[in-house]
C-alpha cells in the first residue's frame, strides 16, 4: 500500500464576519522550516512581530518589499525597519510598476496564503460583522501544485537582479527550492497578461458572468464584459464607491459609466469599510 500525505481543506476566508488574521498568525507561529513573504505594504505589526520571533528561533525568512509604498501607507516603513533591524534578508522591487504581492509561504507546512488583502489592521478582521469591514479574498492552500508554483516564482524574484535589488541583510542570491512547473490555473503578472487570459474566458462564457472589482482601469475587460452582455449572457458587477469618486483614478468611473450605459447591472458597497475584492466568477 502507498501512503500519501494528508491535505487540509483549502480555505477562502471571509473577513466580513471572520477573523482571518488568527489563521495567518497561527501559520507563522507554527512554521519550523522557512517563511517567504512578499507584500506591497504592511501596517499591522502583529505579522512583523511573529515573523521576527520565528527568525530569532532559527527559521529562515526572506522578505520581498517595495519601499515606494511608504509615501502612501503610513507605518509600512516601520514594518520594513523592524524586519531589517532583526537581521532578516530583504530585497526590494526597483522595476517600473509595483510589487503588488500579498503572500506568505510556509515551507514546512507546504502552505501558501495569498489574495487581495494587504497586511493592514483592518483587511483581515471586521470592525463589525457584515456592517463595517474590508471585503477581501484571503486564500490559504496546501495544494502542492499551487504551493510549488509560488516557491518557484518567489525564487525567481529573489534571484532577479534586473527587477529587484538588495535592501538589507542579503548574502548570496541563491534559490531555496527546486524549480517546479507553474500551475496552469495561476497567473503571475506582469510576466503574464492577466487581461488577455481573462478576456478569453469572458468571450467563451455562455451561462453567467459575475464580478466584484475594486477598480477598473483596463478597458479591455470593460469591452469584453459589454460584449458578453450584448450577446445575452447575464452579467452582474459590484464596484467600490470610493474608487468611482477618486480623482486620481479617472479611468475607473470612465469604465463604470460605460458599463452602466451599456445596461450592465451594477451595485456598489452598502456597508462601512471598503470593497477591495477582485473576483470574476464564470
Amino acid at each position: 500500500m502507498c501512503a500519501t500525505s494528508a491535505r487540509a481543506a483549502d480555505t477562502l476566508c471571509d473577513p466580513s464576519t471572520t477573523n482571518c488574521r488568527t489563521q495567518l498568525l497561527t501559520l507563522i507561529q507554527q512554521e519550523q522550516v522557512g517563511i517567504d513573504v512578499g507584500f506591497w505594504f504592511m501596517q499591522d505589526s502583529r505579522y512583523m512581530t511573529e515573523i521576527v520571533k520565528r527568525f530569532q528561533a532559527g527559521v529562515p525568512v526572506r522578505v520581498l518589499i517595495d519601499p515606494r509604498a511608504n509615501a502612501s501607507y503610513p507605518g509600512n516603513d516601520q514594518m520594513i525597519a523592524g524586519f531589517q533591524s532583526a537581521g532578516i534578508p530583504l530585497r526590494k522591487r526597483t522595476a517600473s510598476g509595483i510589487l503588488h504581492w500579498k503572500m506568505m509561504l510556509f515551507a514546512g507546512q507546504n502552505t501558501v496564503e495569498f489574495g487581495s488583502a494587504n497586511y493592514s489592521p483592518d483587511a483581515f478582521v471586521p470592525a463589525a460583522d457584515y456592517t463595517n469591514y474590508v471585503a477581501e479574498t484571503v486564500y490559504v492552500t496546501d495544494d502542492p501544485a499551487v504551493v510549488n508554483s509560488f516557491k518557484t516564482k518567489f525564487d525567481d524574484s529573489w534571484t532577479d537582479t534586473s527587477s529587484f535589488a538588495n535592501y538589507a541583510n542579503v548574502g548570496a542570491l541563491t534559490r531555496t527550492y527546486p524549480t517546479y512547473p507553474i500551475d496552469s490555473s495561476l497567473n503571475f503578472p506582469p510576466a503574464q497578461d492577466y487581461a488577455a487570459r481573462a478576456i478569453g474566458r469572458y468571450n467563451a462564457e455562455t451561462l453567467q458572468l459575475d464580478a466584484i472589482m475594486f477598480r477598473i482601469t483596463d478597458q479591455r475587460h470593460t469591452n469584453a464584459i459589454i460584449n458578453a452582455h450584448n450577446r445575452g449572457v447575464p452579467v452582474r458587477l459590484i464596484i467600490e464607491n470610493d474608487e468611482y469618486r477618486d480623482p486620481n483614478y479617472m479611468w475607473d468611473p470612465w469604465n463604470v459609466d460605460r458599463l452602466y450605459a451599456a445596461g450592465v447591472p451594477l451595485r456598489w458597497r452598502g456597508h462601512a469599510g471598503e470593497n477591495h475584492e477582485k473576483l470574476v466568477l464564470l
